[in-house]
């Protein structure tokens, strides 16, 4: 069925809008067209003359469905993006146009894939190009919510949100990386992505990470950008990274990807946490490095905080660098962002094996639902319009479901100039997000 339906200013980076904006000279991308030569990162001396989302090189190849060629051909562009730590970085997007027969709308998605991998041969590009990976399962998976998007008509930008590093869970970078592949695709001609396009962001999950922080980051790291977005549609919200770790270890289904986020979000930030670990905290996170989530789901009973970490570190706060680094990504310590937002989030986490925590409450199983509602009850105040909606019970998978069934007609009234709704009055009281 698919096949025929695609065919018809932060405490670590200090990255601030004059540095995103960039003085150096952008060259032209190189069109490359093997695998090899595409994905090779390059000198990291060249990026540092280059503004952020340079294209560095280019391809347009043959859209694959598990391995599989299609007549729908993608452009795909490795650009210039900036990490964690405000360093020059190397990412990759992927850019769909709608078929033949359908007629374009001239509006943008950035759609954040929900892969889930601390290997960057599972993200997006390399799977639409062809490579079959177990971890990049998913993305093929997720190609029934993009052929909607395109069959409506709408270019569709698909970046690696979760980068060529393993930065596995770091929002800021994720949000990053999407809106310099944007710009990337912008500056592409072969993506014929225009400046000025209209543009959405989507993403569930992991992609709800990447298109939060997104939209976080817009205004001052992109603001050529921020001028262009209509709205952002996420569901399944991290939005307390600490409060993640509390109530998902406590549960066989996700601990272990509460793990993964350990691992990926240290390595962004440069945080070493051997000093720290425990010789069982030690065991787990090298089993866990270079993983995708379906080899970390099911892995543990759980990953409580005072089994990794030695005693005299009760708690994240403990280790300096590590409140820093939650701190960082804690969205409900960032400025509100002014677009509409449509947030949506899952409750019923026993369903995936996580009891509702003794204070944070229930969540999906992994995503909590007091923290969503808390910065859906912050946007609002703010003045943000936001659409907030809940599914009571069937835990993260099946909430993915009610998001997306929620999102394409939100998006579609986005770009038709229909005002945003707001369920302002209606979001029930949430956890606290700063103590």
């Amino acid at each position: 069925m698919l096949v025929p339906a695609l065919v018809a200013g932060t405490a670590f980076g200090g990255v601030t809008a004059g540095a995103a904006a960039g003085t150096a000279t952008d060259t032209a991308a190189e069109t490359v067209a093997s695998d090899g030569d595409f994905f090779a990162l390059p000198d990291p001396a060249i990026l540092a003359d280059l503004s952020p989302g340079t294209p560095l090189k280019q391809r347009q190849i043959p859209l694959h469905v598990n391995a599989f060629p299609t007549p729908l051909t993608v452009t795909q562009v490795q650009y210039r993006s900036t990490d964690t730590l405000g360093h020059p970085t190397a990412a990759v997007t992927s850019v769909l146009q709608p078929p033949p027969g359908i007629t374009p709308t001239g509006n943008t998605v950035m759609y954040g894939s929900v892969y889930d991998s601390m290997r960057p041969e599972d993200g997006p590009s390399r799977v639409l190009s062809g490579t079959v990976t177990e971890g990049g399962a998913m993305v093929t998976t997720e190609m029934a919510y993009v052929a909607p998007l395109l069959a409506a008509g709408h270019t569709v930008v698909m970046p690696d949100i979760q980068g060529e590093r393993e930065i596995f869970a770091a929002g800021p970078e994720y949000g990053r990386i999407i809106l310099d592949g944007l710009r990337a695709a912008r500056r592409t001609p072969a993506a014929a992505v225009a400046d000025g396009s209209p543009t959405a962001f989507l993403g569930y999950s992991g992609g709800s990470i990447g298109a939060g922080w997104a939209s976080i980051l817009a205004a001052d790291y992109a603001p050529d950008i921020a001028r262009d977005i209509v709205g952002v549609a996420q569901g399944g919200t991290m939005v307390r990274p600490e409060h993640n770790l509390f109530y998902a270890a406590e549960g066989a289904g996700w601990s272990g990807v509460v793990g993964m986020a350990i691992v990926g979000m240290t390595r962004a930030y440069g945080v070493d946490l051997d000093p720290y670990l425990t010789d069982y905290g030690r065991e787990v996170t090298a089993e866990l490095d270079r993983v995708a989530i379906g080899d970390a789901s099911d892995r543990y009973d759980h990953l409580r905080w005072e089994e990794l970490v030695r005693p005299e570190y009760p708690e994240p706060a403990s280790i300096p660098e590590v409140k820093a680094l939650l701190d960082d990504t804690n969205m409900g310590l960032r400025a509100t962002p002014a677009f509409p937002q449509l947030l949506v989030q899952a409750g019923g986490g026993e369903a995936e094996k996580t009891p509702p925590h003794p204070t944070l409450g229930d969540g999906d199983g992994v995503m909590l639902l007091g923290d969503t509602r808390a910065l859906a009850t912050q946007y609002c105040a703010d003045g943000t319009p936001v659409d907030y909606r809940e599914q009571a019970t069937g835990g993260h998978s099946q909430g993915s479901f009610a998001w997306f069934g929620a999102a394409l007609p939100w998006v579609n009234d986005r770009f038709a100039g229909v005002p945003a709704s707001s369920t302002c009055a209606d979001v029930p009281a949430g956890n606290s997000l700063t103590d």
